[in-house]
């Protein structure tokens, strides 16, 4: 064996390199690159950063979102909330940097899983094509891709997932260099804690494990007893950061009072394989071509067609250059991809956000083996153990490497308007609609709302309403009837949200005295009726979600107020689009089946409507489902059901919606001041009221 060559304890020599990469015997050579990588990647990473802390949610959200804020300080630990990982990281520096806002401090900490997972994405881009230009091409253009930016603002943990997968690549990028025992158990180590995430890390195990094979220089090696045992090894003491939650069921009073019964307990809440049973490859097959669709244009959301083109150049010429990256990268992007495509949830967008990230590394890719000469490409004399070099005049390298990043600041400025929630305060008003009026001083509030709703409650009830005495209409029915008798005994009236009533109704009939607790929220037509003609509004109907109906006796009479008798009607299209100042003949409309874009004018003003959600399979998008902008100024947000903008004489924006999870609700109320007995008369009156709103 030579000198410069040693064997570890497991029998696999250093220093041997994976084909197509450089042998690493001139160390100094390498030691430029490296730096200059590192250097980019703070660079760009601490960029992306700086665009998310700008455009950043200021509060709660609604969804899963409000259920991690609600849940990050929170001293009891559910195993429901399965990502231990997340919230182990989430809690510190929460606590240090918004301890009196928790919301705040949870989106701040996704912003900066953000910046890291660029900043490491960019790190490994130049690292795996020597070429810093690369680099900060990959960074950016994840960094402003449209999805994972709108994930980089709110309390998720998609970027961290995202920067698990750079760690990840890191670790197999050094194990490549030099395939020793340490590097592997590195990369063990770190793909271990990335479960602790997100499980759907279990998606690149084949191509990682593709990846070790094709780059050691046995193969056989990595089936040793002592290799398995080590795996093994990691993977067990990676999942002990699951003890809370074993610790939450097996303690829990609740808990089952056999062993494997709990066992049973904390693997279907853990794996929420209640509903993930039916939904992982749940898509029937008559909708995939449908769902195929919705993953192409999805992918030109975000990196436009010149960008999906590159990557396909970029995977090819990395082919000649590396083929074990080429094949870990290509079967990475397919194996998640198929895994969106099948995976039947309302957010299947968030499920491709790994397919983004190799997208962007395979554009990088374009610059795999460039090697920049002065004057004409000439043969580099590259030895055959070498990395195909290919010869590149000078400027011909500095033009490219410009223009992609100009391309990529280009998509950034292009999705700014859609990703800035920085104003989107829209969770904070319907949680102080909800709760206006109530403590515990004087009522309960009983609630039943779709569960993004309830999730923005329970977070506002443990950290800025505490005074407030709330539960779930759904939780208490059983025994309803006690708890409003000693609610009442103190004095405190039961407030009811939502569609309590009409649960409490299909349950007790008119055994309880319920009253209107303000007036009903008033429908979309009286909303419009008191506009002054001219008024510049836009009107948008987006096919509603689950229980939501849109009153379309309503919603005719509102649009013949502000478009005429000229305005083309509803139709079964699931995007429908009207403009145009109130009284008189509208200025724009669009109808589609599909995400579209479209500009036009107002008095003058340049206005345009995004539409970047895919109907029926998307059930909420927390950054809405398209947006109107005047200008590069977002005005209205577009949700599912009724959307509507209009501006004041003054120029400023006002929003209302309808039929969707921001539509105003309706509230009622039992009070205390009167006594228990059937409500005569008013009980088939009520429960109509209580069901239509």
């Amino acid at each position: 064996m030579p000198e410069n060559v040693r064997a570890d304890d497991a029998g696999t020599p250093e220093g041997v390199p994976y084909n197509g990469q450089d042998d690493g015997q001139h160390p100094e050579a390498n030691v430029r690159p490296l730096r200059g990588a590192i250097l980019v990647a703070c660079v760009i990473g601490t960029i992306a950063f700086s665009v998310y802390a700008r455009t950043l949610l200021p509060g709660v959200d609604l969804g899963d979102t409000g259920g991690f804020q609600a849940a990050v300080l929170w001293p009891e630990t559910s195993a429901r909330q399965a990502y231990p990982l997340y919230y182990s990281l989430a809690r510190p520096f929460v606590l240090a940097v918004s301890p009196d806002n928790p919301a705040r401090g949870l989106n701040l900490f996704s912003a900066l899983a953000g910046g890291v997972a660029v900043g490491l994405l960019t790190w490994f881009a130049a690292l795996l094509t020597t070429s810093a230009v690369s680099g900060a091409v990959a960074g950016l253009l994840l960094a402003f891709s449209h999805t994972f930016w709108t994930q980089s603002v709110i309390a998720e943990v998609y970027t961290l997932h995202v920067a698990l997968i750079g760690c990840c690549l890191l670790a197999l990028h050094a194990y490549g260099q030099q395939p020793t025992r340490r590097r592997l158990t590195i990369f063990f180590v770190v793909y271990a804690l990335s479960f602790g995430n997100h499980l759907s890390m279990i998606l690149l195990l084949v191509p990682f494990a593709l990846f070790l094979v094709l780059v050691h220089p046995r193969p056989r090696d990595l089936l040793r007893p002592a290799t398995v045992g080590l795996a093994v090894g990691v993977a067990c003491a990676g999942a002990l950061l699951y003890a809370p939650n074993f610790l939450f069921v097996w303690t829990n009073i609740d808990a089952p009072p056999r062993w494997n019964d709990r066992l049973a307990t904390f693997w279907f809440d853990v794996t929420k394989s209640d509903w993930r049973g039916t939904m992982m490859g749940g898509v029937d097959r008559s909708e995939l071509v449908e769902r195929v669709a919705m993953w192409i244009w999805d992918a030109r959301l975000q990196f436009g067609l010149a960008g999906l083109t590159l990557a396909i150049a970029g995977l090819c010429r990395l082919w000649f250059v590396s083929r074990p990256w080429t094949l870990l990268l290509l079967s990475a992007y397919l194996v998640n991809t198929i895994f969106a495509i099948t995976y039947n949830v309302g957010d299947p967008h968030v499920f491709f956000l790994p397919g983004h990230a190799f997208t962007a590394l395979a554009i990088a890719a374009l610059f795999a083996g460039w090697h920049p000469v002065k004057g004409r490409p000439t043969d580099d004399g590259s030895s055959a153990r070498r990395a195909p070099r290919l010869g590149v005049p000078q400027y011909a390298s500095l033009f490219a490497g410009a223009a992609l990043i100009a391309y990529a600041g280009w998509r950034g400025w292009d999705t700014w308007p859609s990703a800035d929630r920085s104003g989107d305060r829209r969770a904070d008003t319907f949680v102080a609609r909800v709760t206006a009026g109530v403590s515990d001083m004087n009522a309960l509030l009983l609630s039943d709302m779709d569960w993004q709703l309830e999730n923005a409650l329970l977070y506002s009830s443990r950290y800025e309403r505490r005074q407030l005495a709330w539960r779930r209409a759904g939780e208490v029915l059983p025994h309803l009837p006690f708890l409003v008798n000693d609610n009442h005994a103190i004095g405190r009236d039961v407030v009811l949200a939502g569609n309590a009533a009409g649960r409490i109704v299909g349950a007790y009939g008119t055994l309880f005295p319920i009253a209107a607790d303000a007036a009903p929220p008033r429908g979309i037509a009286d909303r419009v009726a008191a506009l002054p003609r001219g008024t510049p509004y836009v009107l948008t109907l987006l096919e509603p979600a689950g229980g939501e109906v849109v009153d379309t006796d309503d919603f005719d009479r509102a649009l013949g107020l502000v478009a005429g008798a000229s305005a083309p009607p509803r139709s079964a299209a699931r995007f429908q689009v009207w403009a145009g100042t109130s009284g008189e003949r509208g200025a724009f409309y669009r109808e589609s089946n599909r995400p579209f874009r479209s500009a036009f004018s107002i008095l003058g003003d340049r206005f345009g409507v995004r539409i970047e959600s895919w109907l029926p399979f998307e059930t909420f998008r927390r950054a809405g489902f398209g947006h109107v902008l005047r200008g590069h100024e977002p005005v209205l947000t577009i949700e599912r059901g009724i959307s509507l903008v209009w501006f004041e004489s003054d120029g400023s924006p006002v929003v209302t919606y309808a039929a969707g999870l921001y539509a105003p609700k309706a509230r009622l109320r039992i009070p205390a001041s009167v006594p228990q007995q059937v409500a005569r008369g008013s009980g088939a009156m009520l429960k109509k009221t209580w069901l239509t709103d």
